[in-house]
């Protein structure tokens, strides 16, 4: 196991950290979606997407995984009910999102109204993005980025909820606790809904 040190992010370190987002989901189902299959243009929309609806938000809280000064992994976090974007903050982002996503836009617009509709409507952490570089993957850096966040959910003894895309993250995060609440079909993706109690 690779032994990174897991931490708050530091504001300078926003554009690092979309970088590895972008990276780790250039071969996600949802994103390759919407960049009609092409991992580059998956690559440059996870990292805008990252950037203007994730990690730039008031609402974000994001721990990185640093190696030698370097970010290798992400995860962001937001607090119910400030996990959506308001409707001001889908206005804003619109004009940037639309110059990365194209026609892509559209889809993005369903899978964003899928998970909104299947947010629980009671206190909770929403979790995700998490991501690892490429380079990184499959050295346990994912899991202890999880189980960091997790310790402090736990301590505040909240519930946490998130989404995934990727089968083996199912397995992944049944593994920390969380459970399949839901399920639905986006443009072809099956998309998992999961929450989890506080320990």
């Amino acid at each position: 196991m690779v032994q990174a040190n897991i931490r708050r992010m530091e504001q300078l370190e926003l554009e690092a950290a979309c970088d590895v987002l972008g990276l780790a989901f250039a071969d996600n189902p949802n994103t390759l979606v919407l960049a009609r299959g092409d991992p580059g243009r998956a690559c440059r929309i996870m990292r805008a997407a990252a950037r203007v609806g994730k990690l730039g938000r008031p609402s974000a809280h994001t721990w990185v995984a640093d190696l030698e000064g370097q970010i290798v992994g992400v995860l962001h976090a937001a607090e119910w009910p400030r996990c959506q974007a308001s409707t001001a903050e889908k206005v804003l982002s619109a004009p940037r999102l639309i110059g990365v996503m194209g026609m892509g836009l559209p889809r993005a617009m369903r899978l964003m109204s899928c998970w909104e509709r299947h947010d629980p409507k009671r206190a909770h952490w929403h979790v995700g993005p998490i991501g690892v570089h490429p380079e990184s993957q499959g050295k346990g850096l994912g899991g202890r980025l999880l189980a960091s966040f997790l310790a402090m959910v736990d301590a505040q003894q909240s519930p946490a909820y998130l989404e995934t895309d990727v089968d083996r993250n199912v397995r992944l995060y049944e593994r920390f606790g969380f459970r399949v609440v839901g399920e639905a079909d986006v443009s072809g993706v099956p998309n998992r809904f999961m929450w989890r109690e506080p320990a």
